[in-house]
């Protein structure tokens, strides 16, 4: 039998091959083992200290020994007593379309993780402006998933609303002591809410912490209900 082990992710491909010799006599060929010359002679050779022999070529492409030897014996590998598995991270598409008539071919490659960017506070203050009750908690509890504490994210949303106040308040930034991206969003809000809607939101944010040390509730569900009902 002849396996093929492909792909970038070698220490796989290795792994593979140490399961597929088990209990067998394994001789390597290649890097740190014998030459590639010596293969042939191994084909029906039986283990002295097991029943069967595992051959196994390492990288045999990357050296002109190791490519005659599968050009021309590739069928006789596959039909020899022993088992003879390939580990070889890329093999053209015109030979590995020759080896497949004779091998079992598996793959091994590196999977791309595709990673999320942590979500940042920002985000949900901007959700939570525009009264996005939805979007405002996806983003709350990706937060919380990814190690943002409840306190850090109360006290993003405790300055927002202190912002929306301000700008519910003024006509312009002038004299607010906000920067000016910051109070455009929050004048949205504002507008939304009213007056006396944005010291609500506000006045029930303190309270919040307030309720907290108290001993009425963890300040992370406190914040979650909050947001879902807003």
């Amino acid at each position: 039998m002849l396996y093929i082990l492909l792909g970038s992710d070698v220490v796989k491909a290795k792994a593979r091959a140490m399961k597929l010799a088990e209990g067998s006599e394994l001789v390597r060929f290649g890097e740190g083992g014998e030459l590639f010359t010596s293969v042939l002679r191994y084909r029906s050779a039986r283990g002295l200290f097991a029943p069967k022999t595992t051959l196994l070529l390492d990288r045999p492409l990357e050296d002109d020994d190791g490519k005659l030897l599968l050009a021309e014996h590739a069928k006789d590998l596959a039909e020899g007593d022993a088992l003879v598995i390939i580990i070889q991270p890329e093999i053209s598409p015109q030979v590995l379309k020759n080896l497949r008539t004779n091998a079992e071919v598996e793959e091994f490659d590196y999977k791309e993780q595709l990673i999320k960017p942590a979500p940042n506070a920002f985000a949900l203050t901007d959700a939570f402006a525009i009264g996005d009750r939805k979007n405002s908690w996806i983003v709350y509890r990706r937060l919380i998933e990814s190690g943002s504490a409840p306190e850090q994210i109360h006290g993003t949303l405790t300055s927002q609303a202190r912002a929306m106040v301000l700008a519910s308040k003024t006509k312009t930034v002038a004299g607010t002591g906000i920067h000016p991206f910051v109070y455009s969003k929050a004048k949205k809000a504002a507008s939304r809410l009213g007056e006396a809607g944005c010291e609500e939101v506000s006045r029930e944010l303190v309270r919040m912490v307030h309720h907290s040390r108290m001993g009425g509730g963890n300040l992370g569900d406190l914040l979650e209900a909050f947001l879902l009902k807003k």
